[in-house]
């Protein structure tokens, strides 16, 4: 028998960076990290809300111009210019990517719970982008309820596999989103159909009672719309939390 020492063990320490499988840190196999898009979605949505709030006063100031105008109070040429200063369009111009954004986001989440092992989704991954057309497209019911089906199948709390997935609970804030997004702002079609018309067919006096008619509506419809964004915001905040800690995402 030898009276050298034995060798010294091998070094089983692992390599800066590396995550077992199913240790913590770890995404289940097939998951798609969604962190990369909830944060400028995120961001767009903080941007958003104060342009919705410097809409809801842009309208209120080019309300009170027409009633002047209608009055006499102010020339034409006035109003004119408060019409055209006008920012209320400017919101629009973060509609579509924040569109694009929650499209993705939805996607993902909804190809992770298959790989979650939640068997019986309603809402197939391409629902995330269909079910923002599909009739009737106002009122966005689809996205409604593929995202009460998401917030449920990224509780963390259910096992993999779990067939009792559906049973869980649903943020009120979800359905208040789709309160304030998809069912009151149909009070203001009216309105818009006529501002719209007036871009082209009416003149200044028929565009001032216009705005005039509709004041109180479309003040009211522009500070929905600023509960929206902060609601909506909130909904990415706690479903990304909710759905990152249910794959393991870091």
């Amino acid at each position: 028998m030898s009276d050298l020492p034995p060798p010294p063990p091998f070094n089983l320490t692992p390599p800066p960076g590396y995550v077992a499988y199913g240790g913590p840190g770890s995404v289940p196999f097939g998951t798609q990290p969604i962190g990369g898009v909830a944060k400028p979605l995120g961001i767009l949505m903080m941007i958003l809300i104060p342009v919705q709030v410097l809409s809801v006063i842009s309208t209120i100031s080019v309300s009170n111009s027409a009633k002047d105008y209608l009055d006499g109070a102010i020339s034409e040429a006035k109003f004119e210019d408060a019409y055209s200063g006008n920012i209320t369009q400017l919101g629009g111009f973060l509609v579509i990517p924040v569109a694009v954004l929650t499209m993705i986001w939805m996607f993902r989440m909804a190809k992770n719970l298959r790989a979650l092992g939640r068997n019986g989704a309603t809402f197939a991954p391409g629902w995330a982008i269909g079910g923002w057309f599909t009739p009737p497209c106002a009122i966005y019911a689809v996205p409604w309820l593929m995202l009460k089906e998401l917030w449920k199948g990224s509780d963390p709390e259910v096992p993999n596999g779990d067939p009792n997935w559906k049973a869980g609970h649903v943020s009120p804030l979800i359905t208040a989103w789709w309160v304030m997004y998809g069912l009151l702002p149909l009070a203001g079609f009216a309105t818009a159909a006529g501002l719209i018309s007036g871009l082209q067919d009416l003149d200044t006096r028929d565009l001032a009672e216009q705005f005039d008619k509709y004041a109180a509506i479309n003040i009211a419809l522009g500070v929905v719309g600023v509960g929206t964004a902060v609601v909506y915001l909130m909904i990415v905040r706690q479903l990304s939390a909710r759905h990152m800690k249910a794959i393991g995402e870091t």
